[in-house]
């Protein structure tokens, strides 16, 4: 697959982890909360790998598409849920604090 193609994967499933501010109604704190921190937080290459994984569900079909081995894929995908979940619990954080 080359890189026209994974450009145009993305942009297809990219609305569908889109942060939309009035999701708030429609989807659990949590759900929201994790769409933010993918499109706000983190930076192009992460949300691009971030997305198309949670589309293909499995290393070693991202690493097809990509090019690359499942080994290295795999490795991303474990720090950008890493970075994810840090960032989730420091905005947790924040707002405990802002409540108080």
């Amino acid at each position: 697959m080359d890189e026209k193609e994974v450009v145009k994967d993305y942009k297809t499933i990219r609305e569908d982890y889109t942060f939309n501010p009035d999701i708030f109604n429609d989807e659990p704190e949590q759900d929201a909360r994790v769409k933010y921190i993918i499109n706000h937080r983190l930076n192009q290459v992460d949300r691009t790998l971030i997305i198309l994984y949670a589309d293909c569900q499995s290393y070693r079909k991202l690493g097809k598409r990509l090019g690359l081995s499942h080994t290295t894929i795999r490795g991303e995908i474990v720090r950008i849920k890493a970075e994810i979940i840090r960032i989730y619990k420091e905005l947790e954080e924040n707002e405990h604090r802002t409540e108080r």
